[in-house]
């Protein structure tokens, strides 16, 4: 059965190779967002750390908490600790020359106290000098370049309250030269941050530098012990693995917009494989019937149809899965063109994302090759004699009622998805429908086959008659042939609708 199955493929190469197409671009899709995902999360875990890898622990105050002025006092005073010192952060968006606010990418727009002490501060001045006055201010090196902002500007600030205008003296970078992906910074000396942030006489956090040699744990219980309910002494490692999962969440939405997009085409290539091998199916009757009667067993049939699904899917995923390095750049070039500012960083390739994309390329596959393969074992050897006798077309009335069962139910979590709303059953209803859609269109294919093909008979004659009772001959080979181009066109009608209503709310 190998044999016959690697000769069945090598004697349908074309359209084989068009079919397993839309399985590529699906898995592209999918292992490209994947590599995107963990190449920002690698990008963002290495430039935290080295964000944070000069302080070794970090006073925070969860929730709406504030830590008052005169913890960092008693902090000083701990044996093994060489420094400390106190910060507050906000929203502070910074207006163009042009007058539009700056928009950033995956970050908000961040104002934060400008930390002098170069022991515990993130950041260091290429240019200029650090904020003094009420008026002073320093700029996140790439703003300033990509606005082209020069030392001795003024500078307006949208900032809780009203704008501002500053002036700015200084421009820095973070630690290590790296970059928060789409993020801008605006520093105020401390006094005007704890004011415009609304913490006068109080911090957000506050950073600590213990002594070399120091007892890390001695260090840390002893400022425990001190500090009120509430607040919460934790490692510089804890922070930088929190910003990252901050940021990692700040993706998400973005991840699972490109995955669903991925889904989308790997949900119309099953309906075109589906197409694919029923055709295949029906044009090999005689075949496949042949080998019942030199002794082919019906698992035998059943399986060499399903290792002809394994055997593209398997392929269009190798395939899509190189592709998805490529997919990965494109989509990254995409998004910055866009506006969202993203991390540059080596490209990471895990074993997760192989399987990923091997498990979803050959899953759609073999799952959309399953009804054809079960119906090629239920032709009779007679039908080697008689090739009408292998096309069993389901019951009509089992049909709708099957169809009309999965619509209904695929309504109601439709409907329940968006009442709640949940985004889950919501797309688990529209899959349902373009299901029970596909179920439902062989008992309405003839009917429209043969109102739509009447007209086009008059005027085309012979061919336009020929046409119409092809069409009308076979009513699930003209549904087959439909559904793929129904769904596309739908998902395309839908993105194009919502694209057009959110410009609209914009403006």
């Amino acid at each position: 059965m190998w044999n016959v199955t690697v000769k069945g493929l090598l004697a349908r190469k074309l359209r084989l190779a068009l079919t397993a197409l839309s399985i590529v671009l699906g898995v592209a899709f999918v292992s490209g967002t994947l590599v995107l995902t963990d190449t920002l999360h690698n990008t963002l875990s290495t430039l935290y750390g080295n964000i944070y890898q000069h302080i070794n622990f970090e006073v925070q105050a969860p929730g709406v908490l504030n830590i008052p002025e005169s913890i960092l006092s008693k902090v000083r005073r701990v044996p093994g600790v060489a420094d400390a010192n106190g910060s507050v952060s906000g929203n502070a968006q910074y207006v163009a020359p042009d007058g539009r606010p700056i928009k950033t990418g995956i970050e908000p727009a961040t104002g934060l106290s400008f930390d002098p002490n170069r022991r515990l501060s993130a950041f260091r001045l290429v240019e200029g000098r650090a904020p003094s006055t009420a008026q002073d201010v320093v700029m996140d090196q790439a703003t300033a370049q990509k606005y082209r902002f020069a030392i001795g500007d003024r500078v307006r600030i949208l900032l809780p309250g009203a704008p501002q205008t500053f002036t700015l003296t200084g421009i820095a970078k973070l630690v290590g030269a790296g970059r928060v992906p789409g993020a801008t910074f605006a520093a105020f000396n401390l006094p005007t941050a704890q004011r415009l942030f609304g913490a006068v006489g109080q911090f957000y956090t506050i950073d600590i530098l213990t002594e070399p040699g120091a007892d890390q744990h001695a260090v840390r219980r002893a400022i425990s012990r001190f500090l009120p309910p509430g607040l919460d002494v934790v490692t510089g490692q804890t922070v930088a693995n929190q910003q990252t999962t901050s940021v990692d969440q700040s993706l998400s939405p973005l991840s699972t917009a490109l995955l669903v997009f991925a889904f989308i085409a790997l949900f119309v290539g099953g309906f075109t494989i589906f197409n694919t091998f029923s055709i295949t199916v029906g044009q090999r009757t005689r075949e496949l019937a042949l080998l019942r009667i030199v002794g082919a067993s019906r698992r035998q049939v059943f399986s060499s149809v399903l290792l002809e699904a394994v055997m593209v899917g398997l392929s269009a995923s190798l395939i899509g899965l190189g592709l998805g390095v490529l997919a990965a750049t494109g989509l990254e070039a995409l998004l910055s063109g866009n506006g969202i500012g993203l991390p540059s960083g080596p490209l990471v390739f895990e074993f997760s994302t192989v399987l990923a994309a091997l498990g979803v390329g050959v899953g759609v596959t073999v799952v959309s090759a399953f009804s054809p393969a079960w119906r090629a074992v239920r032709i009779p050897p007679v039908a080697a004699i008689n090739a009408q006798a292998g096309e069993q077309e389901t019951s009509s009335r089992r049909r709708i009622l099957v169809g009309g069962i999965c619509a209904l139910v695929s309504i109601l979590l439709l409907g329940v998805g968006l009442a709640r709303p949940a985004i889950a059953l919501v797309g688990l209803g529209a899959a349902g429908i373009f299901i029970s859609l596909g179920m439902l269109a062989p008992t309405v294919s003839r009917p429209m086959a043969s109102v739509i093909g009447r007209p086009l008979a008059g005027v085309l004659g012979i061919s336009g008659r020929l046409g119409r009772e092809n069409s009308m001959s076979s009513p699930r080979r003209t549904a087959q042939s439909a559904a793929a181009l129904m769904v596309g066109l739908a998902l395309v009608s839908a993105v194009a609708v919502l694209g057009a209503s959110l410009a609209q709310a914009a403006t």
